[in-house]
């Protein structure tokens, strides 16, 4: 199998070779960057176009483009949301030249402009979509605040877990199967508000890239999909900044020049004020009152040492923290118990851009990921002035080390290649315990801290094989060493686009994944006290392939239509066995406590694996540009997972099975000061296990003073796995801004409404209790408990 790829990818070499040849004679190279005139903002996926010949800027905005030198030409420039621009360039040119190209934003986009065609031939769109910051900002808020998350979850293929958590389900994989990314930095935990928010700040966010298939070679280590975040690099024009003040949060960015157009600056905060609501709510009525807050800070500096030469330091540091103390006061006993909950995430990343020659680009970063989780109860009991102190603390963590190396090699028009590699070293400390009285203190850990290598190398090669037909051939390989086991995986990718003379984009991907970390989960509902484990010896790395067949055009020069269907296999997909649970109930009140309890088998014995598939369609149209913007999405998908231990090892629906799936999202600028904006969602529920019918058992007789009898049981039969299917979930959101400019800036009214009508969404299903005495299934009821009502909010804006 290695040898045939090898003969592949050495043949589609080959062909490139000649392509090269053929194009370097008499003619010349243009490089250079492409950035915002108004910040200095590098514009990635900007097209670059010398009549018949293009290309596009790569992630940091650099372009490369091979021109005739006996002529002379014009290059065109065009992006998304910018005016575009028409640069003169004279003939003959004696030698490879640098030009870097400054756009001009359009005023609030308002203008219709012309979508152009040949993005969605792009290879590198395929099975992508992508939002800027502005995109973000216009739709409906939760609390005042924009979110890249529930933004992304309106997008086909995607939706959410449950009610307002922040997890992915992309195509039919697990809420762990996604890899994110902060300025190139894998995050592990990304909710703020137990999902209500995620740790991105919108106003600090230059672009969102969602990738659900046809993964380009240098993404590796998860399944399902890759949601890279790159943040603003920082005005290094003028000083300024924006900020908001919500319901429950406020936030502030301040970004500018230290030297301009050498140094820039960007810092952005963002804190809840949850806790001082509460405090001062429980000052007024004397009770005590549970408090939480969290808070967020990214920073990020940039300096050009030459126009070959540029380096980045991003960092990031948040965290959530809760606190519940209750006291409850007896005729001879008092008791306090206080419970603690604290996670959170910090990253950091420095970059160095170069550019060799006008051909080649390279990008080395060393970056540095920790995510820490603990929760800990206090209980303080005093009965008869004897006082009884426990004190129990959980804690896990994850934390990464590395370096990385991507290179961008632009041959010619027709050819490009990347390659590049990557080394992280993982610590992980799973889960450790704590358990300390007045007599005595014992510690447990049910798996010690864990040492692991992952690395991974790839080489990618683009052609232009024809005006219509293009390819896209990569192999990534990737190892994992943890203990004595070692871990390979050589991944092929391929890609092709075929663009009909009607203007249709035909393009089809295949693609395999290997990721080597799994994400045990305590309940369904993605809280922090999900942990992250590495392979091991006895539990193995999950695989995957996936194949997509898709279409694109541009329907009357302003909307986007793209449809695809995909088909993707999963193989050593983990869960926990029937009845498995992951955090003992060791946070229980009293002093009668068993240490024992505390102690669970290795995470390997509880959890079984197996294979998991989906399949679906997806449509959208989108239309990006003008005074009405946003998309209509639709899915049509199913999941499956085939497991042992599970169901009798018969096939069963994924928990986040949801047949079909839509979502309309709409935004509307009625002038410069006035929008409105609303998005609808729609999908069918997902699956839950219940009962399928329940039984008397008849235990050992117990005494009653008019005589003897068996006591009555009911127990409940469980039959198949996720047998029954929740009620649909959908909910209409709506949003009003109002702008208005003064002579300091501009300042902007926001109100939203979160669930407009009202829908009572499930959260989850809970049966009624069976009495002793009842006499059979009529007594017993189904509950829906449903999580957030209508949420009217409202934020005050400013920009300056």
């Amino acid at each position: 199998m290695i040898q045939r790829l090898y003969l592949f990818l050495c043949f589609f070499l080959s062909v490139g070779s000649g392509l090269v040849a053929q194009s370097n004679a008499g003619s010349r190279t243009i490089s250079g960057f492409v950035q915002d005139e108004q910040s200095g903002e590098r514009l990635a996926g900007a097209l670059v176009s010398a009549g018949a010949i293009g290309t596009s800027t790569n992630t940091y905005g650099f372009y490369s483009l091979r021109v005739p030198d006996d002529s002379p030409l014009q290059l065109q420039v065009r992006y998304i949301g910018y005016l575009p621009k028409a640069l003169a360039v004279a003939a003959p040119l004696a030698n490879d030249t640098t030009i870097t190209i400054k756009l001009q934003p359009l005023a609030n986009e308002l203008e219709e402009v012309q979508v152009v065609a040949e993005r969605i031939t792009d290879l590198q769109q395929a099975n992508r979509l992508t939002m800027r910051s502005t995109e973000l900002k216009r739709l409906p808020r939760l609390m005042g605040e924009a979110d890249a998350i529930k933004a992304i979850q309106l997008m086909p293929g995607v939706q959410a877990g449950r009610e307002g958590s922040s997890d992915l389900i992309v195509r039919g994989g697990s809420p762990d199967q996604n890899l994110i990314l902060l300025d190139g930095v894998p995050v592990y935990n990304v909710s703020h508000l137990l999902g209500m928010f995620s740790v991105f700040n919108p106003d600090a966010i230059k672009t969102v890239d969602v990738i659900k298939g046809g993964f380009p070679a240098p993404y590796g280590g998860r399944l399902s999909s890759v949601v890279d975040v790159q943040l603003k690099e920082g005005n290094n024009q003028h000083f300024g900044g924006e900020g908001a003040i919500g319901l429950i949060s406020s936030k502030l960015l301040l970004e500018g020049p230290l030297k301009s157009d050498k140094t820039s600056f960007l810092l952005a905060a963002r804190r809840t004020y949850l806790d001082i609501l509460s405090a001062a709510a429980a000052a007024m009525s004397g009770e005590t009152i549970s408090k939480y807050n969290f808070y967020d800070i990214n920073a990020k500096l940039n300096h050009t040492f030459s126009a070959k030469d540029r380096v980045y330091l991003s960092l990031y540091g948040g965290q959530d923290r809760f606190t519940d103390k209750q006291e409850f006061e007896g005729a001879s006993q008092n008791e306090t118990q206080l419970f603690k909950l604290r996670w959170g995430n910090g990253t950091g990343a420095l970059r160095w851009n170069h550019v060799f020659g006008t051909k080649l680009f390279s990008n080395v970063t060393l970056i540095h990921s920790r995510y820490s989780f603990s929760q800990g109860s206090e209980l303080s009991i005093n009965q008869e002035n004897i006082s009884t102190n426990r004190q129990v603390a959980y804690q896990s963590s994850i934390r990464d080390w590395g370096a990385k190396a991507d290179f961008d090699f632009i041959a010619s028009n027709k050819h490009s290649f990347r390659f590049g590699g990557s080394y992280t070293y993982h610590q992980f400390n799973p889960e450790s315990v704590t358990l300390q009285t007045d007599t005595l203190t014992l510690n447990s850990s049910s798996f010690s801290r864990i040492l692991a290598y992952e690395f991974y190398t790839y080489a990618e090669d683009r052609m232009q094989i024809s005006t219509r037909l293009q390819a896209s051939l990569g192999l990534h390989f990737s190892g994992f060493a943890v203990n004595d086991a070692f871990y390979t995986s050589l991944q092929p990718r391929l890609a092709l686009g075929y663009t009909t003379a009607t203007g249709v984009s035909i393009r089809a991907s295949y693609a395999t994944m290997a990721q080597y970390l799994h994400l045990l989960s305590n309940t369904s509902t993605g809280t922090p006290t999900d942990i992250w484990v590495p392979a091991t010896d006895k539990v193995k790395p999950q695989r995957s392939w996936q194949s997509t067949l898709g279409a694109a055009v541009v329907v009357n020069q302003q909307l986007e239509l793209t449809s695809d269907v995909y088909y993707k296999e999963m193989k050593d997909v983990a869960e926990f066995k029937n009845g498995a649970d992951f955090i003992s109930d060791f946070f229980r009140s009293g002093p009668e406590t068993n240490f024992a309890n505390f102690v669970a088998p290795p995470y390997q014995n509880r959890i079984t694996s197996g294979r998991g598939w989906s399949y679906g369609t997806e449509w959208m149209l989108r239309k990006r540009q003008g005074k009405t913007t946003g998309w209509v999405g639709y899915t049509l998908a199913w999941s499956w997972r085939q497991l042992d231990s599970i169901n009798f090892g018969q096939k069963y629906p994924y928990t986040y099975d949801s047949r079909h799936s839509i979502s309309v999202v709409a935004n509307h600028q009625f002038s410069e000061k006035l929008s409105i904006g609303g998005s609808w969602v729609y999908r069918t529920g997902f699956v839950t296990t219940l009962p399928s019918a329940n039984y008397k058992a008849y235990n050992e007789p117990v005494y009653d003073p008019y005589g003897s009898h068996p006591s009555v049981e009911i127990v409940d039969y469980i039959g198949e796995r996720n047998n029954y299917r929740m009620p649909a979930y959908h909910r209409l959101d709506l949003s009003l801004t109002h702008t208005k400019k003064k002579k300091w800036g501009e300042r902007t009214w926001n109100i939203s409404v979160y669930n407009a009508y009202n829908r009572k969404n499930p959260y989850f299903l809970q049966l009624s209790q069976l009495n002793s005495s009842s006499s059979g299934n009529a007594d017993r009821r189904l509950y829906q408990v449903s999580l957030f009502p209508i949420l009217p909010s409202f934020s005050y804006g400013f920009k300056f």
